[in-house]
């Protein structure tokens, strides 16, 4: 027993001792690496080594603090595959080490260097040179800037009844002071490649998921249904549709009406339904339908009134219509659109005869005594006017035939322009019509008898239209209007 013990002893010992010699030797070899690897980083760079933010680990120290000092290209990728190359050497490039410049590092610290618990950033201050000028010329020859498409931002088109949002377009214009300054931090950093991002680009500013383009095509759907008409009696006038839609201004991100569009649209209605400063066909009573100077009546539409009024009905994003203002009015526009309708005073001055018309029947006829014609000053001109008041008791006042000036008083006094013409009553004439004016004409005025002035006065309402013509001669100069 005690020989067996003594055996097993001597063969644990003889173990104990190979184990030994094993972790030895295995400690010798990883010793051995560890200065190996050293010596190796005392010539290069460690993991996580940069130079000017370039990164150079496992590069020579020599090469790496030597390279900035050799020209080398740069090549840019941008959007859409396009890709510049700029050589260094076409602008001049040139750099040159500072003296003082050495990467030291404890090449000791290789292990922490790896599992990047050490790190070092060397910045040196390289007397680098290029030519400003030719550098800026190149880039902007470079095919990645030219031929470029602009960006575009999402909007609203109106297309076949309806509002749809057309979706933003990047583009690929470059915005120039960035890439300018990348490409001169990678002069500096010896960067041999730039990947260009979204925000070197001029971008669109609103995208097709912007809350603010669904709250405008939100708006522009209230507007497609909208309709606004315009009462204009004999005129079926309505603005809706594109028509409508085309008043419209977003550049401010919202609906806005373009007042100089509006304006002009509604000059154009001016334009149909205006019936003042206009010749009018009027069915003389006898002769048939004859053309009549504008004289002072009819309708002028007050187009910025009526703009304004369209804005009012806008705003409310409701459809309406809208009711004309006026500048100037006629007694009552017709169905079809004319002003003179069935109730007027109508003057003949070559028969020397007036008829008026009520509601299409004549309730008064008399024969007249109208100016002294051939004269540039006292015959009566011709167009229409209207009755613009009735005055009694007045006094008419002006300069006779001789130049003394005369007063005339009168019952009734119907004015029916702005030339100092109207109806009145003549109590000193003992007949009336024929040709009684050529040699006793009025100074402008329509002399009447007095009963059937009274009766005029009585029956004929304010703003009556009053027709005056000649059938048969031609004496008498144009109403002003």
């Amino acid at each position: 027993m005690a020989r067996n013990q003594i055996k097993e002893d001597v063969i644990t010992e003889e173990n104990n001792k190979q184990k030994s010699r094993v972790i030895t030797l295995i400690f010798l070899v990883i010793i051995a690496l560890y200065l190996i690897v050293t010596v190796v980083f005392s010539f290069i760079a460690l993991p996580n080594t940069k130079l000017n933010g370039r990164d150079i680990s496992f590069t020579s120290k020599d090469e790496a603090l030597r390279k900035p000092s050799e020209p080398f290209a740069i090549t840019i990728i941008g959007r859409d595959d396009r890709k510049a190359s700029l050589d260094l050497r076409e602008v001049d490039y040139s750099a040159s080490i500072p003296e003082s410049a050495s990467i030291d590092q404890n090449p000791f610290k290789w292990p922490l260097a790896f599992f990047n618990i050490a790190s070092d950033d060397f910045k040196f201050d390289y007397n680098i040179k290029y030519d400003e000028k030719k550098l800026d010329e190149n880039l902007k020859s470079q095919a990645i800037l030219t031929n470029v498409k602009d960006p575009e931002n999402a909007k609203l088109k109106y297309e076949n009844g309806a509002f749809k949002i057309i979706p933003e377009v990047m583009g690929n214009r470059i915005d120039y002071k960035k890439l300018s300054k990348k490409i001169k931090d990678a002069i500096y950093s010896h960067e041999e490649e730039i990947v260009l991002k979204d925000d070197d680009y001029i971008n669109p500013t609103v995208k097709d998921n912007s809350k603010e383009l669904a709250a405008l095509l939100k708006d522009g759907k209230t507007i497609e249904d909208m309709k606004i008409g315009f009462n204009f009696n004999g005129f079926d006038i309505n603005l809706k549709g594109e028509e409508l839609i085309d008043m419209f201004d977003t550049d401010k991100g919202s609906f806005e009406l373009n007042h100089d569009k509006l304006t002009a649209y509604v000059e154009k209605i001016a334009e149909k339904t205006d019936t003042y400063g206009k010749d009018r066909t009027f069915n003389a009573t006898g002769i048939g339908k004859i053309t009549v100077n504008p004289g002072v009546y009819g309708f002028i539409l007050d187009v910025p009134a009526t703009v304004d009024e369209v804005y009012k009905l806008v705003k409310t994003r409701k459809s309406g219509n809208v009711e004309p203002v006026y500048e100037r009015t006629g007694f009552r526009r017709e169905a079809d659109g004319t002003d003179l309708g069935n109730t007027y005073v109508e003057v003949d001055l070559s028969r020397q005869y007036m008829w008026f018309y009520l509601d299409g029947e004549v309730v008064l006829e008399t024969s007249i005594v109208s100016g002294l014609p051939n004269t540039t000053v006292w015959a009566t001109n011709v167009g229409v006017g209207s009755i613009q008041s009735k005055e009694t008791n007045q006094t008419l006042r002006g300069e006779s035939f001789d130049g003394s000036n005369y007063e005339t008083p009168v019952k009734y006094w119907m004015p029916i322009g702005w030339d100092g013409e109207g109806f009145h009553d003549a109590p000193w004439r003992w007949s009336f019509g024929g040709g009684i004016y050529f040699s006793d004409g009025s100074h402008g005025c329509i002399n009447m008898p007095p009963a059937m002035a009274a009766k005029l006065f009585e029956l004929a309402p304010h703003g009556t239209p009053v027709v005056v013509y000649e059938s048969s001669t031609n004496y008498s100069p144009k109403m002003s209007y």
